[in-house]
């Protein structure tokens, strides 16, 4: 958001301004986030029930997107290639509630060619989950499915297995964070005994997961190849060794926030409430989410857990009067929608809505904005929001079988006209925020826009949260 030419201050004037007079300036030069609106470009057309999109590390060239029906179609320099990056349809059963739900590449994907994806396989009611891992060949653009190894899998007792996760997350730690349904169906009295229960051949169901794909600690088992990493809770007692977290009814999206590393999931609610929960892996081991004693902020009467301090209250949810299936997003922490720096963007796959709303330092989601108005056309069964390799956001439409990327209306400037917005140039000075050659109001702008918030382009002094260091250290570089 540059700042036009006849605001522009001193450097004099401004060197002694107080916090409360920026914050006033700031209302003149430039308007908030919440002015600001978001649209849609369009990224690829005719695919298939697309669920998700995945990004090669480090390549910008290159953006996949998983097909339920078992496929996965690579988008090479911006074209929808026609021979699948993964074609495993023959393994995965079409099925509404079953099929290819997500990937996840490895950390050294660059070195080792491996990713994992989440997929089912079976009968609606005798349905199992696998985790699997694959490894990129001699062609960069077509995998070998030869090469298939299952890391993990579990098989629901539910007669209707509709709630099963979706997302695979590799942490800040190098680990796979494994996000899991209870395995049941709404209504159903066992399902949220899953959620709760640490012991029992389905007690991962209801969990998120913490595996080391590097390591085997069961090499009889040809279905399970992973090491249980130290600091899960349930090593040397009584639990499970995979689970990390419990508590969990369906949190079908998750993703880790690239500035910060916590993990943010939405977990789609019951008869009542979604709510979007944030799972911190250097303090979060064991915690319970609360399902399903819980239903967002929501105490209920079921017997088999309780409220209380004991239970994680979620970062934000919404009734259903709003919405009645989330799709949990992803922190934006891109550079080209600068007004929306730290801001946490989510859907409703059922009632075809698409918000943002801005992460605190505490990690709790404010000032939710619902922006299905500005998006329009671009609503309609988003299945993920997906952060690319250059950090900005893709989403999927379930229905068209479409990829959109999420763009900021109106777009930063581009004063040189090559395509890519003056904010995502190299800059020679790391206080001009905005990237038009200045430290001025449209810097300022971006700083007091993110106040409080954790991490990002605003956070100048690298403290980890955007502050008054950070807004003297702006002020003191001003022009």
């Amino acid at each position: 958001m540059p700042l036009a030419a006849s605001t522009t201050r001193s450097t004099d004037l401004l060197a002694p301004l107080t916090l409360s007079a920026a914050l006033a300036l700031s209302v003149a030069v430039a308007p908030s986030a919440h002015a600001q609106t978001i649209t849609h470009q369009l990224v690829a057309t005719g695919l298939v029930s697309p669920m998700q999109t995945a990004s090669v590390p480090g390549d910008v060239t290159r953006l996949m997107v998983v097909e339920q029906r078992g496929t996965i179609k690579l988008i090479k320099d911006g074209v929808l290639l026609t021979t699948p990056f993964l074609n495993i349809d023959t393994l995965v059963p079409n099925q509404t509630y079953g099929g290819m739900f997500g990937m996840a590449f490895h950390p050294n994907y660059a070195k080792n060619g491996k990713f994992y994806v989440h997929h089912t396989t079976g009968a609606t009611s005798a349905i199992t989950v696998w985790i699997a891992e694959y490894t990129r060949g001699a062609n960069p653009d077509v995998i070998d499915t030869a090469t298939r190894k299952v890391i993990f899998s579990i098989t629901s007792p539910s007669t209707q297995a509709f709630h099963l996760g979706g997302s695979l997350c590799f942490g800040a730690d190098g680990l796979l964070y494994i996000p899991l349904g209870d395995g049941g169906f709404t209504g159903e009295t066992a399902g949220p005994q899953r959620a709760q229960a640490i012991t029992g051949a389905t007690a991962n169901f209801g969990k998120v997961l913490r595996l080391d794909v590097n390591g085997d600690d069961f090499p009889a088992d040809a279905n399970k190849n992973y090491h249980i990493p130290a600091g899960n809770p349930y090593i040397g007692v009584t639990g499970e060794d995979e689970i990390f977290v419990r508590g969990m009814r369906n949190p079908f999206r998750a993703s880790f926030d690239s500035a910060t590393g916590v993990l943010w999931m939405g977990d789609v609610g019951g008869t009542q409430r979604e709510e979007i929960d944030v799972l911190d892996p250097s303090t979060d081991a064991g915690v319970n989410y609360g399902w399903n004693c819980a239903e967002g902020f929501l105490c209920t009467t079921n017997s088999n857990c309780t409220c209380g301090a004991a239970l994680r209250a979620p970062a934000y949810d919404y009734a259903h009067t709003l919405g009645l299936s989330i799709t949990g997003g992803t922190v934006y922490r891109g550079c080209a929608m600068p007004a929306f720096e730290s801001h946490y963007f989510f859907a409703d796959y059922q009632n075809n809505k698409i918000f943002s709303g801005v992460v605190t330092v505490e990690n709790k989601l404010t000032n939710v904005v619902e922006r299905t108005s500005q998006f329009s056309g671009g609503t309609s069964t988003i299945t993920s929001i997906c952060a690319g390799a250059d950090g900005e956001l893709y989403l999927t439409n379930h229905t068209p079988g479409t990829v959109r990327k999420i763009v900021q209306n109106p777009a930063p400037a581009d004063k040189n006209g090559n395509g890519v917005p003056d904010v995502c140039e190299p800059q020679s000075n790391p206080y001009d925020l905005d990237g038009d050659g200045t430290v001025g109001g449209g810097d300022l702008s971006i700083l007091l826009n993110a106040w409080g918030q954790a991490g990002g382009i605003a956070d100048v002094d690298g403290s980890g949260t955007v502050d008054a260091a950070d807004l003297t250290i702006i002020l003191n570089n001003w022009g």
